[in-house]
């Protein structure tokens, strides 16, 4: 993977989080950093499974703003007063090796997308809680190149990734409260692809596994 790429895609991602930080609002904003590993899963009309692709590391990159579900003033369960909500954005690289016939290829995929979700935060104490809850993401793909052998195609017009991805799945997230406005938080998530059928028959899906760490600003709180 050229550093080039890595460096277009953490200048965007300053880039996007200057924007919150300009218009803060009651909300809290999250940046988050880390790698993708990403399971590539092909299962041809017969039913016959490629069993030689690897994930290779991809960088993640997200901002997403969290909020409390429902007004704790009034609900009074202490259950929903617990949950909240989260939409952003992210970029997602998912890449993977293998080998077939003796030849060696690779894919290099780039996707920006929605990033939604619904869960729970649990306080542990000393400012330590943990956050677990679903996730809904929409993915399409901006750049993409596959490379077999000495050859390399484009993967733009590809119908196995030139495509939009849906993905469920499920985060937990680690935090540490530094201040009243900042904590830092490690965070671990699993995705599955839904839309896996392709036209001919055979199926095909992205599933990735991502961690890394993350900043949280609550400025206005």
């Amino acid at each position: 993977m050229s550093p080039r790429k890595y460096l277009t895609l953490l200048y965007t991602f300053l880039f996007i989080c200057i924007i919150p930080i300009l218009r803060l609002s009651a909300q809290d904003w999250n940046y988050q950093m880390g790698l993708n590993a990403a399971h590539l899963r092909f299962q041809s009309p017969a039913g016959i499974t490629q069993n030689s692709i690897r994930p290779d590391a991809g960088l993640h990159l997200s901002i997403y703003r969290t909020h409390q579900l429902l007004d704790s003033t009034k609900t009074p369960s202490a259950f929903l007063r617990k949950l909240d909500y989260q939409v952003g954005l992210a970029i997602d690289q998912f890449n993977a090796v293998g080998e077939t016939q003796n030849i060696p290829f690779s894919y290099t995929s780039t996707y920006v997308g929605l990033n939604t979700g619904l869960g729970i935060k649990s306080r542990l104490g000393r400012g330590i809680s943990l956050s677990y809850g679903g996730t809904l993401q929409v993915k399409q793909l901006i750049l993409g190149a596959q490379k077999m052998g000495n050859q390399v195609y484009d993967l733009q017009g590809n119908p196995q990734f030139d495509r939009i991805l849906w993905h469920v799945g499920a985060q937990v997230k680690l935090a540490k409260q530094l201040n009243d406005q900042v904590a830092i938080y490690a965070f671990f998530s699993n995705n599955w692809q839904l839309n896996t059928n392709q036209k001919d028959g055979s199926q095909f899906a992205i599933n990735p596994v991502s961690f890394g760490f993350g900043i949280q600003y609550s400025l206005l709180k």
